[in-house]
C-alpha cells in the first residue's frame, strides 16, 4: 500500500486526543473509520486492512472448532421474518425497498434466513447433528442514535449457529461457543469478562468501554433477576463483544430431522454472535500506547514502514522500489510517499496504527542502495543500516515479533439459574 494513492492520507499521523477522553473516536481519529451518511460507515485501506486481518484470525479458530463456513445473500423476503415475530418487535428497524421490491429487506437477522435456507432438505438424520455453521455477515438496522462503529447502522459480524438433538445437546455446543469465541479472544489479545446462565446457555462476552450500551448489571445472568445485590462495580458502561442464546422458533420453520428411533423431530438451535467492528474498536481501547496503538502481530495492518525522506524523486523512487521488493517477499509493508508530509509525521503515523518496524530511505541511502533500520517507539534496537538482502534477513526473523503483553483474562462469572 502508498499512502499518497489513497483518499484520506493527510491526516494520518495527526495528535491522538487523550486515552481517558471518554468521547474520543479512535478508529475516526486514527483515520481508519468515517461516515458519511450517518450509521454507514467507510473503512479506509488501512481500517479495512485490520478488519481483514481480524476475520482471517477468526476464520481459523472457527474452522479448528468444527464450524463450517457458509455465505448468505444481503437480501431476503420480509416474510422470513414473520414465523418468529421479528416484525412485531422490531419491523421498525429495517431497511427495506419500494415497490416492486418491497416484499425485501437488507438482511437484519441471521436466524431466520439460515433455517430458511436449511428447510426440510438440509437436514435430515440424527448423525448430521450436531451442525455447526458460520458466516461473515453485514448486518443492516436502522437505529434512531448510531453511534460510531460500536452501534452502526450496518455492522460486520461473525455470525455462527449449532443444530443440536435435545436442550442437553445444545448446551453443549453454547459451552463449545463460548470456548470458540474465548480462544478468538485470546488469539486477538483481549481482554472480556464472560457472563453466562447455564441453565438456558445464553452468555455475553463484555469489556469495560465508556460509550458501551449497557453496564453488566443489564447482561445475561442479571436480567433473570440473579441472586446478589449489584455493587458499583457492576453499574461501569461495558461493550459487547459477542453473545449467544437459545432460538426457541426452529420449530416455526420446516427443519426436521429423523432419531434413533426414525421419529421426526425438531432440531434445538443455537445461535452466536461475535461482533467484528467491536474488536477493532476493544483492540484500539485494549492497546494503547503513548502516541497510538501496538497491536498484536496478527492483526496489526502492517509489519513494516517504509519513509520517504526528503523530496528528491530519486529518493522516493528508491523507496517505491524497496517498498516492491519487500512485497514480492511477502513483506507486510507500507509505503509513506506522502507528499509534503514531514518525518514527524510519518512516524506518528507507524505509532498510531502499530507498525513496528521504520524503514527510513534518504537521498544518502537510495545512492548506496543501504537503508537506515528503526525500531518501534521505546524499543532499544539501534538504528541500523541495512543492504536490502540484510533487511530481508532481520524482517524474515523479526518482522513479526509481538510488542505487546499478553493481557490476562478476568474471572468468569456464572449468573443465577431458575
Amino acid at each position: 500500500m502508498r499512502l499518497s494513492k489513497i483518499p484520506h492520507a493527510d491526516p494520518l499521523g495527526a495528535p491522538l486526543p487523550d486515552p481517558g477522553d471518554p468521547e474520543a473516536d479512535l478508529p475516526h481519529q486514527l483515520g481508519l473509520a468515517r461516515f458519511t451518511d450517518a450509521g454507514f460507515p467507510w473503512f479506509s485501506p488501512v481500517g479495512q486492512r485490520l478488519v481483514t486481518r481480524i476475520q482471517a484470525v477468526v476464520r481459523r479458530e472457527m474452522e479448528r472448532a468444527g464450524y463450517a463456513e457458509f455465505r448468505g445473500p444481503a437480501v431476503h423476503r420480509v416474510e422470513t421474518l414473520a414465523p418468529a415475530g421479528w416484525l412485531e418487535r422490531f419491523g421498525g428497524e429495517l431497511i427495506g425497498f419500494s415497490a416492486p421490491f418491497d416484499q425485501y429487506t437488507l438482511a437484519a437477522t441471521s436466524e431466520e434466513p439460515l433455517l430458511s435456507y436449511i428447510g426440510p432438505a438440509g437436514l435430515a438424520s440424527h448423525r448430521q447433528l450436531p451442525m455447526r455453521l458460520f458466516e461473515f455477515r453485514e448486518i443492516f438496522r436502522f437505529r434512531d442514535r448510531p453511534q460510531s462503529i460500536y452501534n452502526s447502522r450496518q455492522f460486520q459480524c461473525c455470525l455462527f449457529a449449532s443444530l443440536d438433538t435435545d436442550h442437553a445437546a445444545y448446551l453443549q455446543s453454547a459451552a463449545h461457543a463460548q470456548r470458540t469465541v474465548r480462544a478468538v479472544l485470546d488469539r486477538l489479545r483481549l481482554r472480556a469478562e464472560l457472563v453466562r446462565d447455564e441453565t438456558t446457555g445464553g452468555f455475553e462476552f463484555i469489556f469495560p468501554y465508556a460509550r458501551g450500551d449497557r453496564p453488566r448489571s443489564r447482561t445475561i445472568p442479571y436480567h433473570r433477576d440473579a441472586g446478589r445485590a449489584t455493587t458499583a462495580e457492576d453499574e461501569i458502561p461495558q461493550g459487547g463483544i459477542a453473545m449467544g442464546y437459545g432460538y426457541t422458533h426452529t420449530p416455526a420453520f420446516d427443519v426436521r430431522f429423523r432419531d434413533e428411533d426414525n421419529q421426526v423431530r425438531t432440531p434445538v438451535m443455537g445461535t452466536y454472535g461475535l461482533g467484528i467492528q467491536r474488536c477493532v474498536l476493544a483492540l484500539l481501547e485494549q492497546h494503547r500506547v503513548p502516541g497510538g496503538v501496538a497491536l498484536p502481530a496478527d492483526v496489526r495492518p502492517f509489519d513494516v514502514m517504509v519513509a520517504v525522506q526528503g523530496r528528491d524523486p530519486a529518493t522516493t523512487d528508491a523507496a517505491g522500489e524497496l517498498h516492491r521488493v519487500l512485497l514480492e517477499h511477502d513483506v507486510s509493508v507500507v509505503l509513506d510517499d506522502r507528499h509534503g508530509a514531514s518525518m514527524g509525521s510519518r512516524m506518528r503515523f507507524a505509532d498510531a496504527v502499530g507498525v513496528p518496524w521504520r524503514v527510513v530511505v534518504g537521498r544518502d541511502d537510495a545512492k548506496s542502495g543501504s537503508f537506515r533500520l528503526r525500531g518501534p517507539r521505546g524499543a532499544r534496537d539501534p538504528e541500523r543500516s541495512l543492504t536490502v538482502d540484510g533487511l530481508l534477513a532481520h524482517l524474515a526473523a523479526r518482522g513479526h515479533e509481538e510488542w505487546t503483553v499478553r493481557p490476562g483474562n478476568d474471572d468468569e462469572r456464572i449468573g443465577a439459574t431458575a
